[in-house]
């Protein structure tokens, strides 16, 4: 006679089928990588996923004529473009005179009152670089295979349909900035402002970075402490729009209606924070400017600023966080609204983003470049509100404001903002 075998449930990752299993996150639709760890030799690249065609079941893989520190000097030089062609540009009339208002591209996030034939060309000149570091610089070369493989990703990413895409590499590169070149974009003869956008490979799909061991987050399983509402935190810099011409003030309201809001403004309140082994936020956000300090000979690294003006990068961090496994899980999404906060930095150790995904960050968002306080104020007011919903991840978030700043004002910098990681990252909220 059949009867019902007594059973013993150990372990309930769904929670009685009320949410999907910590960790289950979506297949990318196209992963790019790019090797190269050696300066005096040339780099690798491979791809994979249901957005290209499989080579007898085995991923693309291609041998480049660029080696590492060219794709980095070239990198650098877009940003630099960015900056002084786009945000801090001054129109000039017939007589070669600076006209109008001083920055206009800097100084308002809506451009739509911006003559098109001006902005269009400045695009251009953003969309002719980001499409020469990818095609020319990165993937450039006449050989049969570099062909095939750059005809097989510039037929993936100019797809209408947009894509989850990882590009995985051990350079740190503005991909969202990148763009495909006018032939393949299909656009060339568009005279509209929506055709150069549609070059930009930010605008067409979503994107993040990985990369290597630097961004593996610490495998934790564990379920997050009980919590009646997320927890986040503002650490910022008062000094920062202390007029209130941005909307600052408009996303600390945000944060504080979205959770139960920390706010630090010191570097002392951010150290007691890292060393407290219950410490469980869901989002950080940083709103402070970010200058370069260098150390005796070594390179220029990333250290951001709170009220205090103490310098805090990744070694502050490692020094006053405790080991993870000493800890309740911590895996907050950062969003570091400083300039330049999107970098890595050439040294790696103090790369604040790096320590904080070794801490158990499950994603970092910041911006490439010098970025406006008012679009800065304004990009984060849209994200955090989106975010703190719970309802969305942060790859579909960033992918729309991109395409919003972009369609509704005609403002391209939401481009300049980078995802390392955490394109599924979505804030979980208790029923």
């Amino acid at each position: 006679m059949a009867h019902d075998l007594p059973v013993h449930v150990t372990q309930d990752p769904s929670h009685g089928y009320t949410r999907l299993p910590r960790g289950v996150i979506r297949r990318p639709d196209l992963v790019v990588g790019f090797e190269g760890r050696r300066e005096d030799e040339p780099m690798t690249a491979r791809m994979y996923g249901p957005a290209v065609p499989s080579l007898s079941g085995s991923e693309h893989t291609v041998t480049l004529r660029v080696r590492p520190g060219e794709v980095r000097a070239v990198a650098a030089r877009l940003r630099q473009v960015w900056r002084d062609e786009f945000v801090a540009l001054r129109p000039v009339g017939a007589d070669g005179l600076p006209r109008g208002a001083p920055f206009p591209y800097a100084s308002r996030v809506d451009l739509t009152g911006e003559p098109a034939a001006e902005l269009r060309a400045a695009l251009d000149r953003l969309a002719l670089y980001g499409a020469q570091l990818l095609f020319d610089v990165l993937l450039g070369g006449e050989d049969e295979a570099l062909k095939l493989f750059r005809d097989f990703l510039a037929d993936a990413l100019s797809r209408d349909v947009p894509l989850r895409v990882r590009f995985h590499s051990d350079l740190f590169l503005p991909w969202p900035m990148m763009c495909l070149p006018a032939a393949a974009s299909g656009e060339p003869e568009d005279p509209s402002l929506a055709g150069v956008f549609a070059r930009f490979l930010g605008y067409r799909h979503q994107i993040e970075q990985t990369g290597g061991d630097a961004y593996a987050c610490v495998a934790d399983d564990r379920d997050p402490p009980p919590r009646t509402a997320p927890v986040v935190s503002l650490n910022h810099d008062t000094a920062v729009d202390a007029a209130g011409l941005t909307r600052a003030a408009e996303v600390a309201a945000a944060l504080a209606a979205g959770g139960d809001l920390v706010e630090r403004t010191t570097r002392e309140e951010l150290e007691r924070a890292l060393r407290d082994r219950s410490l469980d936020e869901q989002l950080m956000y940083f709103w402070c400017h970010g200058h370069f300090a260098a150390s005796g000979d070594e390179a220029p690294y990333l250290v951001l600023k709170l009220s205090d003006q103490l310098a805090i990068d990744g070694y502050t961090l490692r020094a006053h966080r405790p080991p993870p496994r000493s800890c309740v899980p911590f895996r907050p999404f950062v969003l570091l609204n400083a300039c330049y906060a999107g970098l890595p930095g050439n040294a790696d150790l103090a790369y604040l983003g790096r320590a904080l995904f070794e801490a158990g960050a499950c994603g970092v968002l910041g911006p490439q470049i010098e970025m406006p306080q008012r679009f800065a104020a304004e990009y984060a007011l849209a994200f955090v509100t989106r975010y703190l919903t719970g309802e969305e991840t942060a790859g579909a978030i960033a992918h729309a404001l991109t395409r919003h700043f972009a369609d509704t004002w005609h403002n391209p910098l939401g481009l300049a903002y980078a995802l390392h990681s955490g394109m599924d990252s979505r804030l979980e909220r208790t029923a």
